[in-house]
């Protein structure tokens, strides 16, 4: 290995030009962890392991074939990418028992051998004979130490494999290479086999990411091993809308139609907005904007002309539509960008997760309604990523009150 030491493996992206990655790659001889713009690394190994795991986790639940890509080697089915989990399964299983060996009993079908009376009245259909029932097939045990040898070498090969790739994350223990001399389809077929017969549930799932493991062996290109994404943008704003917006929020997209001369109609997409918020009767029109302003401080690196008038466009429409006035009044509606940044960082050092850096007017309106005003606000991203699995009222109250006290009128 290149470096030993997991600081020297992990950086935060600066997004500049090529500089996008997120992720694990391999780069040279070992591998390396980038994180995503505005991302604070932990300053202890303990708290480094725990935010490469939490990186993980977020690309695994974030991914997909419309949002993202995922790479093995050449540019592949983004929806399939490497079966992480089934290496940090792996690694976890082989810490607490070694390396698999046999300890249940393999149990088949037959009329002699030891019966196994509870998996037999489970199992098998009796024959019914007057007050009495018949079993003509019975669940025998039968002893298989022989075979267990295969599925040992096969198990070798995947903690090795599992180690090879992401042992680095744990320990410097790595355990030997093994000679198995099976290709991919013999191996599946190993692990195939004893999953199919056997009935310890912690087994199964050892066998399932096995096979995992196994199914990406000619796939695995080791000069150009990737897992994560080269598009965080869209996982920035999946992560915002899952922290703080509502599930259902078609209604509040605007649409347009075409009505032409022959009498034909025809309707277009969608204007969909981000994210929308609701508290209190109150509407939060969110846009998460992947943007570099928090890192740099720039203001060309803001939200731009075409974006702000967007965003006002979906305050109007929820602000001034019939449809969603209640009790004969129009709803309160707030307009915010949400940007990354760092808040331990260089720039803006603020230690609190989330910073309001202003606002944004345009000049084609008054300006003299909440949603003609788009609040900027910068929101730390390991905070979000720690948030990013559940809804939090009181992150959503937090975030609803500084949008509230900064918006201009």
């Amino acid at each position: 290995m290149k470096n030993n030491s997991l600081f020297d493996r992990c950086r935060t992206n600066t997004n500049i030009e090529n500089d996008v990655f997120v992720g694990i790659r391999r780069k040279d001889e070992y591998y390396e962890v980038n994180f995503p713009l505005g991302f604070h690394c932990s300053e202890d190994e303990k708290g480094l392991r725990k935010d490469i795991l939490s990186l993980i986790n977020v690309l695994a639940k974030n991914t997909d074939k419309k949002e993202s890509e995922i790479y093995v080697g050449l540019k592949g089915d983004d929806s399939i990418g490497i079966p992480v989990q089934a290496y940090l399964f792996i690694i976890k299983d082989y810490f607490e028992r070694v390396y698999y060996k046999e300890r249940d009993t393999y149990r088949q079908i037959a009329k002699r051998e030891k019966i196994d009376w509870g998996r037999t009245i489970k199992t098998q259909k009796p024959l019914p004979q007057g007050d009495e029932v018949y079993y003509l097939n019975f669940v025998v045990k039968k002893n298989t130490i022989k075979e267990d040898e295969l599925i040992t070498l096969v198990h070798k090969y995947c903690v090795y494999e599992s180690f090879e790739k992401f042992g680095w994350l744990f320990t410097s223990f790595m355990p030997p290479k093994s000679k198995i001399g099976l290709n991919k389809k013999m191996m599946l077929a190993v692990v195939n086999n004893k999953l199919q017969n056997t009935f310890n549930d912690r087994n199964k799932r050892l066998f399932k990411n096995m096979a995992a493991v196994i199914s990406t062996m000619d796939d695995d290109d080791e000069a150009d091993f990737r897992y994560g994404t080269y598009h965080f943008e869209y996982i920035w704003e999946k992560m915002i809308d899952r922290a703080f917006g509502i599930s259902e929020k078609e209604e509040y997209f605007p649409k347009t139609t075409w009505k032409l001369t022959e009498g034909i109609k025809r309707d277009n997409s969608f204007l969909e907005p981000d994210s929308i918020m609701l508290l209190n009767g109150k509407v939060y029109v969110l846009d998460a904007k992947y943007y570099k302003f928090g890192w740099s401080g720039k203001p060309g690196h803001l939200p731009g002309s075409a974006s702000i008038n967007k965003q006002i466009t979906y305050g109007e429409y929820i602000a001034e539509g019939k449809k969603f006035m209640k009790g004969g009044e129009h709803p309160i509606v707030y307009n915010a960008f949400i940007m990354p940044y760092d808040s331990y960082g260089k720039k803006f050092p603020m230690r609190t997760p989330i910073h309001y850096i202003g606002y944004a007017t345009s000049d084609w309106k008054s300006n003299k309604k909440k949603y003609e005003n788009v609040v900027g606000i910068l929101m730390d991203v390991k905070y979000l990523m720690n948030i990013d699995n559940r809804k939090d009222h009181a992150e959503i109250l937090k975030l609803a009150d500084l949008i509230e006290e900064k918006c201009p009128v």
